[in-house]
């Protein structure tokens, strides 16, 4: 009973820094491969809340960070080379960009992680340009998110073989309630949104959640990595302030919005996946992807509505 638990929380912990560091150093390598051309792309394409949409999402994708997107629209904002709605347009786009990671992990390749690995660090250390050691960078961040998931999803069968454990998640792992407090919290704790999600489609892969459970620590994620936006804008103006408000309370009504319609989602999203041919491993990656996309297609319509009411809650006197 005792060695399972230990190796319980060996795995988990292993595991979990593993996920949390292999996404870091991706987004990392990805984003100072291309640093200059983001801030680039983000200033010039981003003259109409469509055009913005479009940018944010395409470059959240090619970097795999909306949080260094998303801090650095927070900058423009704040030496004036931003206007708020165009803002609000790359915010909604990468939210929906960084739906890409959670696809990526939701194949199972986890057996070609040390590869990954290897290839970036011959990138890494043997190539002579900047711009491709940092792209080794990401790709050996790439191998260790492989490989954090791989042993967690190894540490699975230990939690259903002790009682303790596997009552735990038997009995709290079916309440999207509970599931959103514990994304929320999770991810503000751990500043990255990709690796709790990571830890989700383990979890309800290996059957120990529900999907239900899922869902409401996929919508806790969205809400909880807010909180970086808010830390970025900390000593800014008030069109920075602005900036990030609109970023978390985007994410809190999306998911509002969600819990609303919780059954109808959650079984278009059942639905879309079975239609698509798709297997329940992909349930959680589509679940994560097509909430984003919904609540850009329903922000996008009023931005200019929801930029006034951004005004109006964080004004002067805040």
């Amino acid at each position: 009973m005792t060695k399972t638990i230990f190796i319980i929380l060996i795995n988990f912990i292993i595991g979990t820094v593993l996920l949390k560091y292999g996404v870091s150093l991706m987004s990392s390598g990805l984003e100072k491969a291309n640093t200059d051309r983001m801030k680039k792309c983000l200033q010039t394409f981003a003259g109409k809340t469509s055009t913005a949409f479009i940018t944010g999402t395409l470059v959240t994708a090619l970097v795999q960070s909306s949080t260094a997107i998303i801090v650095i629209t927070v900058g423009l904002v704040n030496s004036g080379l931003m206007k708020l709605p165009q803002a609000v347009g790359i915010i909604l786009g990468a939210n929906l960009g960084t739906t890409l990671t959670a696809q990526l992990m939701s194949f199972k390749i986890t057996n070609s992680a040390y590869f990954f690995v290897a290839i970036g660090l011959l990138l890494k250390f043997f190539a002579k340009r900047n711009s491709v050691k940092c792209l080794g960078t990401a790709v050996a961040g790439l191998g260790l998110m492989f490989t954090g998931l791989g042993i967690l999803s190894f540490g699975a069968p230990y939690i259903k073989e002790s009682q303790a454990a596997h009552y735990i998640f038997m009995k709290y792992g079916n309440n999207p309630l509970i599931g959103l407090l514990i994304g929320l919290i999770t991810t503000m704790l751990v500043q990255s949104s990709s690796a709790t999600v990571g830890l989700t489609i383990v979890l309800f892969n290996a059957g120990l959640i529900s999907f239900d459970a899922a869902l409401g620590l996929t919508f806790g994620d969205n809400i909880g990595t807010s909180i970086t936006t808010q830390i970025a804008s900390l000593g800014t103006n008030l069109s920075a302030k602005r900036t990030a408000w609109a970023h978390t309370l985007y994410n809190i009504v999306g998911v509002l919005l969600a819990m609303l319609f919780f059954s109808p989602f959650s079984k278009s999203v059942q639905l879309i996946t079975h239609i698509a041919g798709q297997g329940d491993n992909r349930l959680i990656a589509n679940a994560h992807t097509i909430f984003n996309l919904v609540s850009a297609c329903l922000f996008l319509p009023l931005t200019s509505y929801y930029v006034k009411f951004i005004e109006w809650v964080v004004n002067e006197t805040d």
